[in-house]
């Protein structure tokens, strides 16, 4: 029950606090990129209010993946088309994994001292609760939605980040083609990400390349940090 709740608080802590600032991010760069409409529309702020979708908010605090509100932005006032859809397309993704990286700093840094140490220990193993322990877990679950969010937005698949970075190289024949089909693809598209949530589960994580990708990515995120213990502890 404890471990739920904190896993609720932590996916309610992504919505407050980390979308803003991964949405924020987003306008910023499309403002430095020439396109200003989301700064003209007040979406470059913290406030999550500005930020929440209803639904969007729902499926996060439910299944631990949702969306916001789009961000309002106009490739076409761009000084550069091409890279200003790139740099905000990776933006998002970046934002996500540094956030991680700054979680398991924080968690690294608090398990050099000792007691707190023995604390995360001992509820680990044995199942013993403190204040300090909860919050470690808190910050590694909101560390993992983290991840979990960047690698899905990193996905080649639209509407995803990673699709529109691709698409950015994909030659005059293909854009015909997706914009032919548009409708037909984002369906199939959304199958396929289906597919990839549920798989791992159908087959007792026999076949699940999307948690094995995540699952990498959490490992070079962690080793980005994993010093500090050695340097501090």
């Amino acid at each position: 029950m404890l471990r739920l709740f904190i896993r609720l608080l932590s996916r309610a802590l992504m919505l407050l606090l980390v979308l803003p600032l991964t949405n924020s991010a987003r306008g910023l760069v499309a403002k430095w990129m020439g396109d200003d409409t989301a700064d003209r529309e007040g979406r470059i702020t913290l406030n999550p209010l500005a930020h929440l979708d209803l639904l969007g908010s729902l499926a996060i605090m439910l299944c631990g993946f949702g969306w916001s509100k789009p961000m309002p932005i106009s490739p076409t006032r761009m000084k550069n088309y091409k890279l200003g859809v790139i740099m905000i397309s990776l933006t998002g993704p970046v934002t996500h994994f540094i956030s991680a990286i700054i979680c398991y700093a924080v968690c690294y840094s608090m398990i050099c001292a000792d007691n707190i140490a023995n604390a995360w220990n001992e509820f680990s193993y044995y199942g013993i609760v403190s204040p300090v322990a909860c919050l470690i877990l808190l910050i590694q679950l909101l560390a993992n939605i983290n991840v979990c969010l960047g690698v899905i937005n990193i996905l080649p698949l639209p509407p995803m980040d990673g699709f529109n970075i691709l698409h950015q190289f994909a030659g005059s024949k293909f854009n015909r083609w997706y914009y032919t089909n548009y409708r037909m693809i984002n369906q199939v598209s959304l199958f396929i990400l289906l597919g990839l949530f549920i798989i791992g589960d159908v087959t007792d994580g026999l076949i699940d390349p999307l948690g094995w990708l995540i699952g990498i990515v959490d490992s070079l995120l962690r080793l980005t940090v994993s010093w500090i213990p050695h340097v501090f502890g």
